[in-house]
């Protein structure tokens, strides 16, 4: 048999859990909300891809334009130091 405390702590909880579903159920519409938006954002963003992809590219000629030569200095040669192992020493 129910005494009237509990029936009143179990009146309490029910409301609380009622609130607690209701909060529940508006964080995951908000989050659904910014997931679709996220979704839609992405398509928007391959499908801009996708068009500019289609597009044809127009020819674009390059004029190259030659440096004059200028006289070539003659340079100094540079001696490479011999690498690997040192010479054994002589006894």
């Amino acid at each position: 048999m129910a005494t009237s405390f509990k029936q009143k702590a179990v009146a309490e909880l029910r409301a609380a859990k009622k609130i607690e579903r209701e909060q529940e159920a508006k964080a995951q519409a908000e989050h659904e909300q910014k997931e679709a938006a996220k979704l839609l954002a992405n398509e928007q963003r391959i499908a801009d891809k996708l068009a500019r992809i289609a597009q044809p590219e127009p020819v674009v000629e390059e004029v190259v334009k030659e440096k004059p030569k200028s006289k070539a200095k003659p340079k100094a040669k540079t001696t490479a130091k011999k690498r690997g192992r040192p010479a054994k020493a002589k006894k």
